[in-house]
């Protein structure tokens, strides 16, 4: 891994990793809360690039196995998100792809699964540089505090947002200039115009992450004893085929192996 400073304040750092331990290491540095796991076999490889400037940060991240991640961003941040086509993950069960934008702040880990090879564009700020932002460029926008939001968005603004992210992380470096333009189009995507309101997605389906995550927690906490299906469909109080297809649309994995992700890490 290097890193080379690109002017007075800006920064980039390339990384190519294949153990799961050094995903999460850099993770953290890249100001996230929590934890990856992988959940299918092989060896990984997990690409990275961060562009660096004062407290905010823009990063590329994209990945070749399924994998789970219960993250948020650092305490006093907000991280907004978009997924280069034709790749797609879940939140919280809810899938995420084009043509949407994922908001998280630091009070909203939310869980993310991987179907297979997939990347990701984040841009981390302050809150209070949100928020300052927000109230001088949109004063009617509001700001649900604590809560992950996927909005769904106008095509063409999309698109050119898309584009912007992908030039600053394809030309490695960065301005202050850019990142406030950048923010600029973040937080006009969220704010939305009068006459045509995006559509705002709740995160998760409520049944099927309540079992999804009661079932996880009881994995997790007796994955060194015998688990039988039938003491999670006890533990969670549902059905067998309700357990194991909640469970794998929430983890895109089957009960068995995400215990066996455990045992194995």
């Amino acid at each position: 891994m290097s890193e080379s400073s690109l002017s007075l304040r800006s920064t980039v750092v390339d990384a190519t990793f294949h153990s799961m331990e050094e995903v999460n290491e850099l993770s953290r540095a890249s100001g996230r809360e929590g934890e990856y796991r992988q959940l299918s076999k092989g060896r990984i490889t997990d690409r990275w690039r961060r562009l660096t400037l004062g407290e905010s940060m823009l990063s590329s991240h994209s990945i070749d196995k399924r994998i789970h991640g219960h993250l948020s961003p650092s305490r006093g941040y907000v991280a907004m998100a978009v997924m280069p086509p034709p790749y797609f993950m879940l939140v919280d069960g809810r899938e995420f792809g084009s043509g949407q934008v994922l908001v998280l702040d630091a009070n909203s880990q939310r869980d993310f699964v991987t179907p297979g090879e997939t990347a990701c564009y984040t841009l981390i700020v302050p809150e209070s540089v949100i928020v300052a932002s927000g109230q001088a460029l949109f004063p009617r926008m509001r700001m649900n505090g604590g809560l992950a939001s996927i909005l769904a968005v106008p095509s063409s603004g999309w698109s050119t947002l898309h584009g912007e992210v992908t030039g600053l992380l394809r030309n490695g470096r960065v301005s202050p200039e850019d990142l406030s333009h950048l923010l600029s189009r973040f937080l006009g995507l969220m704010a939305g115009e009068p006459e045509r309101r995006h559509e705002e997605v709740s995160l998760g389906n409520r049944s099927t992450a309540l079992v999804a995550r009661c079932a996880q927690e009881y994995i997790e906490d007796h994955y060194s004893h015998t688990i039988r299906l039938e003491d999670l469909c006890r533990h969670t109080g549902v059905s067998l085929r309700t357990l194991q297809r909640s469970f794998s649309r929430y983890f895109q994995a089957s009960p068995v192996e995400y215990l066996l992700s455990l045992i194995h890490i």
